[in-house]
């Protein structure tokens, strides 16, 4: 849709130049050159100011004529008389060289003339009623547009709110409401305690902490501190972010699906778990041409018709979630399908992949290989993954192995 957005708006561009360079060239024509008539490739244009011709062309008709001196009988022409006006009425004799029109309404033939009086022959007339009737279809097109989605029509034309997302928040427009489609799912479920669940994911993070901790005294090792000190401070700051992000989000989805004790994983939920999956290894190979298709063309039905605020998704914590690297993303979303809340998991989906798509200089949809601790988070959560899959797929539905040598065969056929 983006690129077709971007073709009509060049179209209306050259159309609307075209226009500009037709009137400027028309004026310098016929006011400074004191010409009769424009030629613009082999065409000119004039109104009809009589009514001589009444029934074919109606006074104030627009007529598009084709510049030419070989007319045939029956044509209606367009001419310069002696007197210097021109005429355009239909050719209705050729008496040797000289031809003879008449209006279709006169009772007389006028002067004849010869081909060197011609100006051309009418090939279109257009009708300012027609232009009325057109304009007015687009009224009622746009009333009717307005009546079908006024609040819509009135905050994108009289409120004039841009579509385009200021640095650091979120457009409301992504989450647009369609019909809720409903996903099938089948009996095959797997069943994980939420216990379970959270004691993987802290050993996870301790693990991480591990990891800082070794790679932090291996760079005061071979690092001057006080000359990157400021560097420093902003990756533990941003680090800090994260993690209070990550926190606020797990307890929500806890607070939210308060009764809920144990995830059930059922064909829905496996299909977004395996989508996740996937989307962490194409970012892991760096192949961000599989990544824009893969999020683009999901493997489950997104779902609208939703109460963000409801959700758990106001306004404050979009924006928070927004300015996240992608990794992050992906953290949310793996918490979101093991407390099965299709809302949030989708609203997170919708940010993500309006990041994506406008992500233009990929510094979201790739992790630098200098990232280490991005590189870090985003194995980490493989792990995570990886460690669920293989306590508790008792049924082989997972299917890991098989999702990882297709993204890393991918990555290397698209480099």
């Amino acid at each position: 849709m983006t690129y077709l957005k971007k073709i009509i708006k060049s179209i209306g561009y050259i159309f609307l130049a075209l226009l500009v360079s037709l009137c400027i060239y028309t004026f310098i024509v016929t006011d400074i050159m004191k010409k009769d008539y424009v030629n613009v490739f082999g065409y000119t244009y004039f109104v009809v100011k009589t009514g001589s011709m009444s029934g074919t062309l109606e006074v104030n008709d627009i007529i598009i004529v084709k510049i030419d001196d070989n007319p045939k009988v029956h044509d209606i022409i367009t001419y310069i008389n002696d007197d210097g006006n021109i005429i355009t009425h239909r050719l209705v004799r050729i008496s040797g060289d000289k031809l003879i029109a008449q209006g279709d309404v006169n009772n007389v033939e006028d002067e004849p003339i010869t081909k060197d009086d011609m100006i051309g022959i009418v090939k279109l007339a257009i009708s300012p009623s027609f232009l009325l009737k057109l304009i007015a279809t687009f009224l009622i097109l746009f009333i009717f547009l307005a009546l079908i989605n006024f609040e819509s029509i009135i905050q994108r034309f009289i409120l004039k709110e841009s579509k385009k997302c200021k640095s650091g928040t979120v457009p409301d427009d992504i989450f647009v409401t369609k019909e809720k489609k409903e996903e099938k799912s089948t009996g095959l479920t797997v069943t994980i305690p939420l216990s379970e669940v959270i004691k993987i994911q802290e050993a996870q993070e301790k693990a991480i902490e591990e990891d800082e901790e070794v790679e932090v005294l291996e760079l005061e090792e071979v690092i001057d501190i006080e000359n990157n000190n400021i560097v420093t401070k902003e990756l533990n700051s941003a680090k800090e972010r994260e993690k209070e992000l990550l926190e606020l989000i797990s307890n929500l989805l806890r607070i939210k699906n308060n009764t809920l004790t144990t995830t059930r994983l059922n064909k829905k939920w496996l299909t977004r778990f395996q989508y996740v999956y996937k989307l962490a290894h194409i970012i892991n190979f760096g192949d961000t041409i599989e990544l824009v298709e893969t999020v683009s063309h999901p493997t489950f039905k997104e779902i609208y018709d939703y109460d963000l605020d409801k959700a758990g998704l106001y306004e404050n914590l979009r924006n928070k979630i927004y300015d996240m690297p992608i990794y992050i993303f992906l953290r949310i979303l793996t918490f979101a399908i093991l407390y099965n809340d299709e809302e949030f998991f989708d609203g997170i989906f919708k940010i993500m992949k309006y990041k994506i798509q406008i992500d233009k200089n990929n510094y979201f949809k790739e992790i630098k290989k200098t990232d280490t601790y991005g590189k870090r988070q985003l194995k980490s959560l493989i792990t995570f993954m990886q460690k669920i899959s293989d306590k508790y797929d008792n049924k082989n539905v997972f299917e890991l192995n098989r999702i990882e040598k297709y993204a890393k065969l991918k990555s290397y056929v698209n480099n």
